[in-house]
């Protein structure tokens, strides 16, 4: 091992750690929430909202409309450069050593007073020039800062690109939809959007069925519910990310990769494999009705490539290389 580089397997371990920790405790809330019992139990009507409202929030996080932003305009545009002048002041000077006052004008001293006057206006040109040359200069200076964002972001810096999420997306919606993200740049012009997705375990465990007078009865979810709603989970935030991503970036295409833990049939234990890779295209985007449609089957006619079962969920899959990406 290089020993100037730190050891990554501690980070990997208290990770794995971590997340089977929280399985541990679902599952605990899990059976204290209805006893080991199929029965079912009875609560309020506002619960019942709060569980469709999650479950919304988690599978048609993907409905949102595509508004892309074409900051390569931005990046082309000429800078500006100001240059400071003394116009006014200037014709005001002019008009000072221009003055010829007349006899009369001299005889009852107006000739003075007109000179005054004629000072005065010199130093207020004086003035309106300098603020005429600051207000150019703050344009200027917010002009040429857009072109050089712009240019930031079609180089896909990840320090501009992270740091202006908040600002030009809406992707905090679906920060709760996720486990964690990351923006990577594997070749010049190509974003890949990586999602680590939420774990089976934290899909809703129950389902609400509305009673009279404001209550509800919540049941056990079966397990063929709960992978529904995790396939279209991820496949929904896969499709926010890569709609607010590409609409946001000067880019014709966008990659998303997403990756779970999945249960080793043989050990038992959990591994992270890839378990959906979706590239969609500016000309996708742009003809696709996201805020109607369901997120799995959208994502299969968007040529995501994913291994998925009502029975079973999520099965690995092999990552292929976008095309133009490879060697």
């Amino acid at each position: 091992m290089d020993s100037a580089r730190p050891d990554q397997s501690i980070d990997l371990t208290m990770d794995r750690i971590e997340r089977e920790a929280k399985r541990a405790a679902q599952a605990k809330a899990e059976q204290a929430r209805f006893g080991g019992t199929q029965e079912g139990r009875v609560g309020p009507a506002a619960e019942a909202e709060a569980l469709a409202a999650r479950v919304a929030s988690l599978v048609h996080c993907h409905r949102v409309a595509y508004r892309p932003r074409d900051w390569a305009v931005v990046a082309a545009r000429p800078r500006i450069n100001i240059v400071r002048t003394h116009e006014r002041e200037a014709e005001a000077r002019q008009a000072f050593h221009a003055y010829r006052p007349g006899w009369l004008a001299q005889l009852f001293g107006a000739d003075r007073d007109k000179r005054r006057l004629l000072a005065a206006r010199v130093a207020e040109a004086a003035s309106e020039d300098e603020q005429a040359y600051r207000k150019a200069w703050r344009e200027a200076q917010v002009h040429n800062a857009e072109i050089d964002y712009a240019c930031k972001l079609a180089e896909l810096d990840m320090r501009t690109i992270n740091e202006s999420l908040a600002e030009h997306t809406r992707l905090a919606e679906v920060y709760s939809a996720v486990e964690r993200f990351r923006f990577v740049s594997p070749a010049k012009g190509h974003l890949q959007i990586m999602i680590e997705a939420l774990d089976l375990s934290a899909m809703p465990a129950e389902e609400a069925e509305r009673l009279p007078q404001g209550r509800a009865m919540f049941r056990p979810a079966p397990l063929g519910r709960r992978h529904q709603m995790q396939g279209a989970n991820v496949c929904a935030v896969a499709l926010r990310f890569a709609v607010e991503m590409l609409g946001f970036l000067p880019l014709d295409a966008v990659e998303v990769v997403v990756h779970g833990d999945l249960r080793d049939p043989r050990t038992g234990l959990f591994e992270r494999h890839p378990i959906l890779q979706l590239t969609l295209t500016h000309t996708q985007a742009a003809r696709t009705p996201f805020e109607r449609a369901d997120p799995m089957a959208l994502a299969a006619q968007l040529g995501a490539r994913v291994n998925w079962t009502i029975q079973g969920g999520f099965a690995p899959i092999e990552l292929v290389e976008p095309p133009g990406q490879a060697l």
